[in-house]
């Protein structure tokens, strides 16, 4: 639950920030794949094919900016929803911290 993930102390002062078609996430375990976030993110479309033409995934597993990743919706709906319903979501025991990428202007 939420109310248990607020106790994690990298989560105590999370907040999602500007909801945008873009999501920013880290905290993300360096045995995790492009295929476990097809797995978890592909549920927002209506078929595998739809996700794979529309959904844009950029995981960061090398330098300094290894264990983040940037996923991006065609839509801020769909990635607002994947944000509240991913957020603090374990995979390969570490919790996710998603928030909404800043927009460049």
């Amino acid at each position: 639950t939420m109310e248990e993930i607020r106790k994690i102390d990298k989560f105590k002062n999370h907040t999602l920030g500007e909801p945008s078609t873009k999501l920013y996430i880290k905290n993300i375990a360096k045995t995790v794949t492009a295929a476990d976030f097809e797995f978890i993110f592909y549920r927002y479309f209506k078929t595998d094919e739809e996700a794979k033409s529309k959904l844009e995934l950029k995981l960061i597993q090398t330098g300094r900016m290894r264990g983040q990743a940037f996923v991006t919706f065609p839509t801020v709906e769909q990635a607002k929803q994947a944000a509240e319903e991913v957020n603090g979501y374990v995979l390969h025991d570490k919790p996710m911290i998603i928030s909404f990428a800043k927009q460049k202007n």
